[in-house]
């Protein structure tokens, strides 16, 4: 849209008289106005505009519409989460927008978006870049070393966000403002090519003719800084409460110390940030024609205090841990600085309600009444009576339709009513009639004094619309400990006694000890542990003896007994294949309808899924499919869309789930999508008494439940189906082999969708075979934040302080405490560093009933922090948990660590 579609003129009115206002730098007040009025008239301003609100979410919403109703350059400006602590290894996800944000500043964006919180903190002065062109001449051997004298890393290969490599003549490099990395040709040190590439395919996209890299770190060193960080550390040492944070405090100050000789950026440099001479408030970085916009001065002022208190206690209790300095409460300005900052610019207040406006004092106050646009919910009949009415009363409309495919559609039915429609003009004094945007505004408004109607994609469709957008080492402990089983491949079960250093006529080498039953020991190269892997049955297993045929046989026998389990799967899937199945008719008008009233926007991968699940169910064969996708990343709503389809062809759904908390989570999720659409939805697990289990199952064998969740329960022999249609198995590999076998001869009949986040090899293999079909789903939802991820010291002072910032803001904490022996002890020593908590704790070795009473009174709310063992791993889904505290991390996984992660950040909250 262009930028002067909107503007104070051209609304007329008292919208010109407040431009005349802010013109003369009045500060000004309006009352009444809604959000989309709001972000409106952020749109009109003819200055560089700071746009502030309580909130990130508040933020971001504003920044959406904000770039759509002003057709301005936009930036939106987060704030860091942490700003007090030393980490000297953490992700950058938030720094490097919060760097593309800044660059977009100093480059000239018209509108800056951000939650006061990024206004009360420090950013850099400036921001070094590095352009390259094609046929442009640069020293290219010099490139490695001002990369990384601009925080970025040399890796082998580009996979993320802040990485170069360089192969001969070639530098691939992911510049933290790009999309996607950039591959520069040279010839010598010439410019031959810039192509962008995709980071996960490699496919090259259109070339360009240059490029500007920004620098990956907020936090720079001049020659002057150095010996005053270094003056500021030893100086905070002094204040230390004993000797046990002198010690930490030291060891943070001789890092920094030792990592500020080498001269380059480093990881946690932020940390003395309120040293460096580069640093600088963002009202620094605004000229002095600035309009500041604050959305709810209440909210604003109420932020500012609480996020200046805690940052006040969090240093105060910080440093007595020796974890924060004596400059780190300049970390933050003071709410009496910001105030003052906002002095000395031009100023407006917008608020919903007339009420005072705290810190900001308006000289002039306006009362911008409007309305919010209907919302219609997918009710075409209904748009089309208030466009007539609106028409016939002289009014303009504009409609935000959010793709080209509604906007065709909506075109087509005011077409046939006669609406006159337009394209979107150049400015608003042309507009006619009805005019149809392929933009997404989220919602829209009426102002009633200028005859306007703006209508917003939401207010349509109950939702935004969708932008198209060698052998393996086995699974042996990095670090084996006495005592352990280990597997050899060739000699079998033995027991790890240790290490030895041998001296071999290669030098001294470290070998692992193994002992075989009969005492012999076998000395196993650390260098070939992937002939070892860890020993995985129940109990103390008989120890192998080597040279003997015994584990031979062994192999043979398990060899046998996977060829039978392979031919009957086969078999089973070959009848499977010849089977006619139940076609469900594809009934469009009211899959449509559910599918709108999907709160969220699907993402392209679910799009297809949904689609591959349709095609099966809808044709003749028997579904038999794997649907595979990350952890919070929207297989629940593909299965629903599924069970949907299947109710709609008169036919009964199961879901069924390895545990009554995961049963009772997917059953209210079901009750909550399924409310308006008249299918009926039950459960069954231990939370149902007998009386009504019975109840439940004798309304599911007359057919009046069409939709039941449950655990393995619903394998048991008194569970009768009227006529069952689909089954979706969630974690098919969670339940036992008993389970299995019914389930095997449940899916004979029936269409199966098995959902998973981890597939076992095996299902995996069948389905990259070709024996099962798979869809996959690997984009996560788009208002999911990244999760900032830390590695740190473990610490009493940590663990509270990462416990009461969640508290605090109404969240649950996950401890991760791998240690069955104790965990009970440990979970008990959690409640006395956070008395305020409420602490609860479980383990796969509890008493089942006491395991899901504790969990599912973490999942209530009841209690607010978790001590856990790694069973949280897989399906337990809790929004409001968005911090997670993993003690002895160096003990797990890599894929234990990304599940462990995939606990939190669920919700829209940024999680840690």
């Amino acid at each position: 849209m262009n930028k002067d579609f909107f503007t104070f003129k051209n609304l007329g009115g008292e919208y010109s008289a407040l431009a005349n206002d802010l013109r003369q730098g009045t500060p000004t007040g309006v009352f009444g106005v809604t959000e989309p009025h709001k972000y409106l008239l952020a749109s009109l301003s003819p200055y560089k505009t700071l746009y502030i609100t309580p909130d990130y979410l508040s933020a971001e919403k504003a920044y959406k519409s904000i770039s759509v109703f002003s057709g301005k350059k936009c930036v939106l400006l987060p704030a860091k989460d942490e700003v007090i602590l030393y980490k000297d290894a953490l992700s950058k996800d938030v720094l490097f927008r919060r760097l593309t944000a800044v660059h977009g500043i100093l480059s000239g964006a018209e509108i800056i978006v951000c939650p006061v919180e990024a206004a009360m903190q420090l950013f850099p002065e400036k921001i070094r870049t590095l352009s390259f062109a094609v046929d442009e001449e640069y020293d290219y051997r010099a490139l490695p070393a001002e990369l990384v004298s601009m925080g970025y890393t040399r890796e082998y290969s580009v996979e993320s966000r802040g990485a170069f490599a360089v192969r001969g003549d070639i530098l691939d490099i992911f510049p933290v403002n790009a999309e996607n990395p950039v591959r520069i040709d040279f010839f010598g040190d010439t410019v031959e090519k810039i192509r962008p590439y995709d980071a996960v395919s490699g496919e090259r996209l259109e070339e360009v003719s240059s490029i500007e890299i920004i620098a990956a770190t907020d936090a720079e060193f001049t020659e002057g800084d150095i010996p005053r960080v270094k003056k500021a550390l030893i100086s905070s040492l002094k204040t230390c409460a004993d000797s046990s944070a002198f010690r930490r405090a030291k060891a943070v100050a001789d890092e920094i110390c030792e990592k500020l000789s080498f001269g380059a950026p480093f990881a946690g440099a932020s940390f003395v940030m309120p040293l460096l001479e580069n640093s600088c408030t963002l009202f620094d970085l605004l000229d002095r024609q600035t309009l500041i916009i604050f959305d709810e001065c209440k909210g604003i002022n109420d932020s500012l205090d609480n996020i200046y208190k805690e940052h006040t206690e969090r240093v105060r209790e910080l440093k007595r841990g020796g974890e924060a300095a004596d400059f780190s409460i300049n970390q933050l300005l003071s709410p009496e600085t910001v105030i003052n900052c906002f002095k000395n610019f031009r100023s407006m207040g917008v608020q919903t309600f007339t009420s005072g406006m705290r810190f900001f004092s308006p000289l002039k106050t306006y009362n911008l009444s409007s309305s919010p646009a209907p919302s219609y919910l997918n009710s075409v009949p209904q748009l089309v009576t208030d466009v007539k009415n609106w028409l016939s009363n002289g009014y303009r409309i504009l409609v935000y339709t959010g793709s080209t495919a509604r906007h065709e559609k909506l075109s087509s039915i005011f077409s046939d009513e006669y609406f006159p429609v337009y394209p979107v003009p150049d400015r608003l004094e042309a507009l006619h009639g009805v005019a149809l945007s392929t933009e997404e505004a989220a919602h829209g408004l009426i102002l009633h004094d200028c005859k306007l109607v703006i209508l917003g994609t939401n207010d349509l469709y109950t939702k935004a619309v969708t932008k198209r957008i060698r052998k393996k080492r086995g699974d042996m402990f990095t670090a084996p400990e006495i005592g352990d089983f280990a597997v050899h491949e060739k000699h079998g079960i033995g027991r790890i006694t240790g290490t030895k250093k041998i001296e071999t006529t290669d030098g001294i080498k470290e070998y692992i000890a193994i002992e075989y039953r009969g005492g012999d020991v076998l000395y196993v190269p650390v260098e070939q542990m992937d002939v070892l892997s860890k020993y995985v049955g129940d109990g103390s297993p008989t120890l192998s003896k080597i040279g003997g045929a015994e584990f031979d046989r062994v192999k043979e026998r398990v060899k046998r007994s996977i060829r039978e389990l392979a031919f009957d799967l086969k078999q089973l899937y070959a009848e499977r294949t010849q089977k006619k199945g139940f076609r469900f008719p594809e009934n469009a008008v009211m899959m449509e309808e559910f599918e709108e009233a999907f709160a969220y926007d699907e993402t392209p991968d679910q799009l297809v899924s949904i689609e591959e699940i349709k095609s099966d169910m809808c044709s003749d064969k028997v579904m038999d499919r794997l649907l595979c996708g990350d952890v919070g990343y929207g297989k629940t709503e593909v299965a629903l869309r599924a069970v949907y389809l299947c109710v709609l062809g008169g036919k009964q759904a199961a879901l069924m789930c390895p545990g009554t908390v995961l049963s009772e989570q997917h059953f209210n999720t079901a009750l909550e999508r399924f409310k308006d659409f008249g299918v009926r939805v039950e459960k069954l697990n231990r939370f149902k008494t007998p009386k009504q289990q019975a109840d439940t199952l004798k309304r599911l064998a007359n057919g009046d439940i069409d939709f039941i969740i449950g655990t393995h329960r619903l394998l048991s022999d008194d569970v009768k189906f009227y006529d069952l249609g689909l089954l979706v198995l969630d974690e098919e590999q969670r339940f036992g082999v008993e389970h299995k076998e019914k389930i095997k001869h449940v899916k004979n009949d029936v269409d199966c969708l098995t959902m998973t986040a981890t597939p076992i090899p095996r299902t995996l293999h069948m389905s990259l075979a070709g024996i099962r079909d798979i869809s996959t789903i690997n984009t996560p939802p788009q208002s999911r934040l990244p999760v900032q991820t830390y590695v740190v010291e473990e610490s009493e002072t940590l663990i509270r302080d990462a416990c009461i910032r969640e508290l605090s803001r109404g969240g649950q904490v996950f401890i991760l405490y791998n240690r069955v022996e104790s965990i009970s002890s440990f979970a008990g020593r959690i409640a006395e560093i956070v008395p305020e908590g409420k602490v609860c704790y479980a383990h796969g070795r509890m008493d089942r009933d006491l395991l899901e009473n504790s969990v599912f009174s973490f999942y209530r709310g009841d209690k607010n922090i978790l001590v856990t063992t790694t069973i949280i791993e897989n399906g337990i889904d809790l929004p409001n948990a968005n911090t997670i505290i993993v003690i002895d991390s160096d003990r797990l996984g890599i894929s234990q660590l990304y599940q462990l992660r995939g606990r939190v950040g669920r919700g829209a909250r940024l999680a840690q």
